[in-house]
């Protein structure tokens, strides 16, 4: 099924997917090289191919000895795609053990005017409930940087290590946009070395399609999509100082302003996570590997 046509709103609330006064760029903060390409690539292409201007902000570049490999995979990566690779300098300290409060502060106040400068009116980045410490953080920092930014700013949230709660954008794609998404992932060899995401990356796509159209629209709704494979975001915006989630759409049917965004999410977003309650999933460095295995 083809996607349905863009709206067009000349109004000054933009919150389509397209719309006269909005400026077409998205801005996406990747936690770790390599997130753009498993958040939600569907959704960043779909935008691509409609013109807007992907920018790909990498926050870190994992461990310190890992810095040269990672940013040329991530640049490589962004050639790929076709996006505009942005890395905050110095890379953040994501580590478990290094100050992930440092962490969160930076993305909070240095991402405004990053998105500022590239005149970004969507966010996306992990939400700040992801299960790892490093996408937590940086979901953390998302969240107060977004209140300091324009209420017409739009925030979308993905999750990998944890599902969303409350998705209320579904995009639905076929085999040759998984297929681009897949040889952006091929980028990173060294990542894919030690763990190999690309079968995540499809069947997590696979699953949506299935379980989306339900955790989207409500339980009971029949398929949103002929494609076997889609992309789930949560999509908030600041009104009057909380959190407000737009009501359920596809990607193409942006919510138009008469649309109410009357679900309020800060009681979520402002929670302590879970890991932040019983503490966070040991790190396993790439030294420990080896010596575990050559114990085992």
């Amino acid at each position: 099924m083809a996607p349905a046509p863009l709206k067009r709103s000349a109004g000054g609330d933009a919150t389509g997917v397209a719309s006269l006064v909005v400026a077409p760029t998205i801005l996406h903060v990747a936690p770790h090289p390599d997130d753009e390409a498993v958040g939600c690539p569907g959704a960043l292409l779909h935008l691509r191919d409609r013109g807007w201007t992907v920018v790909s902000l990498v926050a870190s570049l994992g461990f310190s000895g890992q810095w040269e490999r990672r940013r040329a995979e991530a640049e490589d990566a962004a050639e790929r795609a076709g996006f505009v690779a942005v890395f905050l300098d110095p890379p953040l300290n994501l580590d478990l053990d290094g100050d992930l409060d440092l962490a969160t502060r930076r993305v909070a106040a240095e991402l405004p005017a990053i998105v500022e400068s590239h005149g970004a009116s969507i966010v996306v980045s992990p939400s700040p409930h992801d299960v790892h410490h490093g996408h937590e953080a940086v979901g953390r920092g998302v969240q107060r940087a977004v209140a300091a930014l324009p209420p017409t700013l739009r925030w979308w949230m993905w999750g990998v290590w944890g599902d969303l709660p409350a998705p209320n954008v579904y995009y639905g794609y076929d085999v040759g946009v998984l297929d681009r998404a897949l040889h952006i992932l091929d980028a990173y060899g060294g990542e894919l070395e030690r763990n190999d995401y690309r079968p995540f990356l499809s069947g997590r796509a696979a699953a949506n399609a299935v379980m989306g159209s339900e955790r989207v629209f409500g339980f009971g709704s029949p398929a949103a999509s002929a494609h076997p494979y889609a992309d789930l975001v949560t999509e908030v915006r600041l009104v009057d100082g909380r959190f407000m989630a737009s009501e359920p759409h596809h990607l193409d049917q942006g919510p138009e302003p008469p649309d109410r965004y009357d679900v309020d999410l800060t009681p979520w977003l402002d929670a302590p996570t879970a890991h932040e309650l019983v503490g966070y999933i040991r790190e396993v460095r790439e030294g420990e590997v080896r010596d575990e295995a050559a114990g085992s």
